[in-house]
């Protein structure tokens, strides 16, 4: 589990992507400012995680052992 915590605004979308920029997992309409995202079903590896959210979006380099 991926916690994604915003405390400035509401989360509306997190998109998770390998490094070749394949969408691997999409949660949409979070609509709120804590978050969890469920990667155990992903390889080991580096992804990317977008979140988007009602002041912009923001992407992050994740790495699940």
């Amino acid at each position: 589990m991926t916690n994604v915590s915003n405390t400035s605004s509401s989360i509306n979308s997190i998109e998770i992507t390998d490094l070749n920029g394949r969408v691997v997992k999409t949660v949409n309409a979070i609509d709120a400012s804590n978050a969890q995202v469920n990667i155990s079903d992903l390889s080991s590896g580096v992804y990317m995680m977008n979140i988007t959210s009602d002041k912009g979006s923001v992407t992050k380099k994740i790495i699940k052992n």
